[in-house]
């Protein structure tokens, strides 16, 4: 194909835009391919393979599968994915992914189709069935696919979710985060993990409208990439049980002093320095990793995604964290390291641990003022 070139990501080979190579951002036409994406992609192939012995049929639609990137290196690298499905608006796109397909001896297992992604969705497999894997990596907010997603899922599938509309998840622009994601964002240190959180509370409250109920499997943000990993089940029962949950996150802008509730409150003063609080969410309280599905992938990992994962496996259950050069900042000193840290923290009685959403920072259930005094 005209402007385009062979590259090899994981074990697969990819036609993909000559341009999107060099370009510091990829072009979206002749077709769209980002390099970077690849360390999200790594994580699917690991999370993918971690999933598939508990999927009832081995099938994943790739609602928009651009050159095919995802489709293919999961046809190439998931054996036990029996049927993966493609779906792009882009013709140009497809034809790609049908030529990558043809370069790996899958084309036999590979079924790709033009189409808007929710008509796509629910349309089914070659059978009209639902999808045992549904992947949704959209340009900006998943918000307006998710219902399609949920609902062209089997019954104990998996969903992985993405949303790259960075600007509005850390606050930036809180009226469309509100509006997309029923949360209010914090644009501050932390502000990845809420975006994620954000993400995973829209989820959950969809599902549960619709009698279901998600388990959020693993979770990431990598980059501009907020990605999540949930189990979706029909039940009335579960779907009844969302808000237990979801809450919300206070965090007061003068000091640094924050906390999660189950309940909002809109006129809170910080119990540090009397200032009004700051309202994070609704948002994902609960956990966002399920440690025997992250210890699985973890044990095909290297590199990045072992780091990741490793961090992923040992996080304490809060739904923020702090990062080492704010503490050292308080303190007037050089930053402590991480691990100086958790050390500290936990010699004083305290939960701590690192966080996969940022090497940075740790997570601890000791309140601002008491990791002060223990790294003083």
């Amino acid at each position: 194909m005209e402007g385009f070139v062979q590259t090899v990501e994981g074990q697969t080979k990819l036609l993909v835009p000559k341009l999107s190579l060099t370009e510091r951002v990829p072009p979206k036409m002749p077709a769209f391919f980002n390099p970077v994406a690849k360390q999200s992609r790594d994580l699917s192939i690991l999370a993918y393979r971690a999933f598939a012995p508990r999927l009832k049929e081995r099938t994943l639609a790739d609602g928009f599968t651009g050159v095919g990137a995802r489709a293919i290196r999961v046809a190439t690298e998931v054996p036990e994915i029996e049927r993966v499905y493609g779906n792009d608006a882009n013709p140009t796109a497809v034809e790609a992914a049908k030529k990558s397909a043809e370069l790996n001896n899958v084309s036999d297992k590979c079924r790709f189709s033009v189409n808007e992604v929710c008509k796509f969705l629910l349309a089914g497999n070659d059978e009209g069935e639902r999808f045992g894997i549904v992947d949704l990596d959209p340009f900006g907010t998943p918000a307006q696919h998710v219902d399609c997603v949920l609902r062209a899922t089997l019954d104990s599938g998996l969903v992985s979710i993405t949303a790259t509309d960075t600007t509005v998840l850390h606050g930036v622009y809180p009226e469309v985060c509100h509006r997309r994601y029923y949360g209010r964002p914090l644009n501050n240190s932390y502000g990845n993990e809420i975006a994620v959180r954000l993400l995973t509370s829209m989820i959950a409250l969809t599902a549960s409208r619709l009698e279901l109920a998600i388990r959020p499997m693993f979770s990431h943000s990598t980059m501009h990439y907020m990605r999540v990993y949930a189990q979706v089940s029909v039940s009335r029962s579960g779907a009844n049980k969302v808000y237990s949950n979801i809450g919300h996150v206070m965090h007061c802008f003068s000091c640094g002093h924050r906390f999660s509730t189950a309940e909002y409150a809109a006129e809170v003063a910080c119990e540090l320095c009397q200032h009004r609080m700051r309202v994070g969410g609704q948002l994902w309280t609960g956990p966002l990793h399920e440690k025997e599905f992250v210890a699985k992938m973890a044990e095909n990992a290297d590199g990045k995604s072992k780091k990741i994962l490793d961090a992923a496996l040992d996080e304490i259950e809060i739904p923020y964290y702090f990062r080492g050069d704010e503490i050292s900042s308080k303190l007037r000193t050089n930053p402590h390291s991480i691990p100086r840290i958790i050390e500290k923290m936990r010699a004083a009685g305290y939960k701590a641990s690192m966080t996969s959403f940022d090497f940075g920072g740790f997570k601890t259930d000791a309140r601002l003022d008491r990791i002060i005094e223990v790294l003083r």
